[in-house]
């Protein structure tokens, strides 16, 4: 023999014996793997062989052993529980030829079968009954009653399942103490069961057993981790979960919606991070605290939203424990209460006005005596310089006089009708009026842009059924918003048309001003939100003036004025006198 007759091949190449050192020797045990499988192939061809021939013969115990590491290699626990009985019962079939196996299982709840399955055809009137034999019952330790709620007979001896009946026995398979199904071994026409079988079988099908068990308790777990799942991610309050290094593992959809961010920006970041420095030194306490197992409630914190506003969320903490006790993550529930925040806000700023206006109307009585003083005398000295023959210039000061005091006392008549408390009943009263006092009350503002009004009245008498004061508020509102959006001389129209055959009037407010971009069109009417920027609206103005003019079965709708500005359109139900 030469040299190369005492080498190992190794991928091609060729080393001599003993240059493989002890790390190498893993690489040959795929061959050594290969070799034990041919030699168990060979050893059941060999079984097979004999069976046929009417003697059954016991697979080795290193068989035995080969095949229970190999069902373990392949039979993993997220397969369906039908893979799993295939591998087992062929398995057995290569171990013990000319044994017929059947494995049906049955529901726990209802005792329905859920799974046939069998190396041969099965008895019609046995398939779906499941019996089981006394001894069969005896020997893993079960009661009738156990077997018996799930709808399983029990019968002294064995009863064949197959439609060529052979000798045979049973073994109940359980999940975790409960019966769940049944092996049914029969033996072909004229072979008996030899002595070895039941202790070599049994073993097998207590594993399978097993292997059935651990798959459902898997999917159970996944049930029961995706549902909670979308339990936290559809709640309607914030909840996040941060583990042990700040990192935020799980962020509902609650959360992500009060702060502004995708769920990809915020998952695995520093939750730090998303707050403002100003925060991040009072919340650290709290997740240390929780860290430590104390829980703290009610904790109000604010979030940067990435378009610059701020959510405000009070937040519940407490402590997440990992499978060995200890505490693993800290989960905070919370409740957003920006718009309380924002609504508590406006709240004040609305008592600020009212104190204000109970304030404006002590000084419009005030204002009134020497008002009225001013009027009187100077309608007397006009009067008297008319007689006198005073010349025209120094006639038409004093007529000015008396129109400018008239026109005050007016504007504080109606100004005192405007910020008094509401307590009038619905009424007709004429849209020109209310139109025409809305002007004058924004005249001020009309002043500051130095726009020109147009009035385009095609009625006069036309009357709506409504509260004056809210009808005010609405057009107020609609000709100080248009003259907001105006550039300096600027133009605002102010049109009313007559009733239409549907008993409807309009008022329009249209101005060349900046308009209003489409996409946020729709959104203009919802509470708290304005195209005005950061603290120089409220947001309430519109969805205000929108229930004001539902309430009084009307409409209110907005369109682009041309190409620039914007006009608004109230619709109400009126009559034309």
């Amino acid at each position: 023999m030469s040299s190369q007759d005492d080498a190992t091949a190794i991928d091609g190449e060729t080393l001599p014996d003993g240059a493989l050192d002890r790390d190498s020797q893993v690489s040959r045990r795929p061959t050594r793997e290969s070799g034990k499988r041919e030699r168990h192939e060979v050893q059941a061809a060999r079984r097979a062989a004999r069976a046929d021939e009417g003697v059954l013969e016991p697979p080795s115990n290193e068989e035995m052993l080969f095949k229970v590491l190999e069902l373990n290699r392949t039979v993993r626990v997220e397969m369906q529980d039908e893979a799993i009985v295939h591998g087992y019962v062929e398995a057995q079939r290569d171990l013990f030829p000319r044994r017929r196996i059947a494995v049906r299982l049955i529901s726990r709840e209802t005792g329905a079968l859920t799974l046939v399955y069998a190396t041969g055809r099965l008895d019609p009137q046995q398939r779906e009954r499941i019996v089981l034999s006394v001894e069969a019952l005896e020997r893993h330790e079960l009661t009738m009653d156990e077997v018996e709620r799930v709808g399983v007979s029990v019968d002294l001896a064995y009863r064949p399942v197959f439609e060529d009946p052979g000798n045979g026995f049973d073994i109940p398979l359980i999940q975790n103490g409960q019966f769940i199904g049944v092996m049914s071994v029969e033996y072909e026409q004229g072979l008996e069961e030899p002595d070895y079988d039941r202790s070599m079988i049994v073993p097998l099908a207590v594993q399978l057993g097993a292997a059935l068990r651990n798959s459902g308790l898997l999917r159970e777990s996944n049930y029961l981790r995706d549902n909670l799942s979308k339990l936290l991610d559809h709640a309607n309050a914030p909840i996040v979960v941060i583990g042990r290094g700040r990192e935020l593992r799980v962020a509902n959809r609650a959360f992500l919606a009060a702060v502004g961010a995708s769920r990809e920006q915020v998952l695995g970041r520093d939750f730090l991070q998303l707050l403002p420095e100003t925060e991040r030194g009072r919340i650290l306490p709290v997740f240390i605290k929780a860290l430590r197992g104390d829980p703290t409630s009610n904790f109000e914190i604010r979030f940067a939203r990435p378009d610059g506003g701020i959510s405000r969320i009070a937040i519940n903490t407490a402590s997440v424990l990992a499978a060995d006790g200890e505490i693993d993550a800290v989960i905070a529930i919370g409740r957003d209460l920006t718009e309380i925040r924002e609504l508590e806000n406006q709240m004040i700023q609305a008592e600020k006005l009212a104190t204000l206006g109970q304030l404006a109307a002590g000084v419009v009585h005030e204002l009134n005596n020497p008002l009225t003083s001013i009027s009187v005398y100077g309608e007397y000295l006009l009067r008297k310089g008319q007689r006198a023959g005073f010349e025209t210039a120094d006639t038409e000061k004093l007529r000015r006089i008396v129109e400018s005091a008239d026109r005050i006392l007016k504007f504080t008549r109606d100004l005192v009708t405007y910020a008094r408390p509401s307590t009038e009943e619905p009424a007709f009263v004429r849209v020109r009026d209310i139109v025409e006092q809305s002007l004058l009350f924004c005249d001020h503002v009309v002043s500051d842009v130095d726009a020109a009004v147009e009035r385009r009245f095609e009625v006069n008498d036309a009357r709506v059924y409504g509260v004056k004061g809210q009808l005010h508020q609405v057009f107020i509102n609609l000709i100080t918003n248009a003259c907001h959006a105006l550039p300096a001389g600027g133009q605002l129209i102010v049109s009313i048309t007559s009733v239409d055959t549907e008993g409807y009037l309009s008022v329009k407010v249209a101005d060349n001003g900046s308009g209003i971009p489409e996409p946020v069109r729709d959104k203009i009417f919802e509470p708290f939100y304005s195209t005005k920027g950061e603290g120089k609206g409220t947001g309430l103005g519109l969805s205000i003036v929108r229930n004001i003019v539902e309430q009084h079965g009307g409409t209110i709708e907005v369109s682009p004025n041309g190409k620039v500005g914007t006009v608004f359109e109230v619709r109400l139900p009126g009559r034309s006198g």
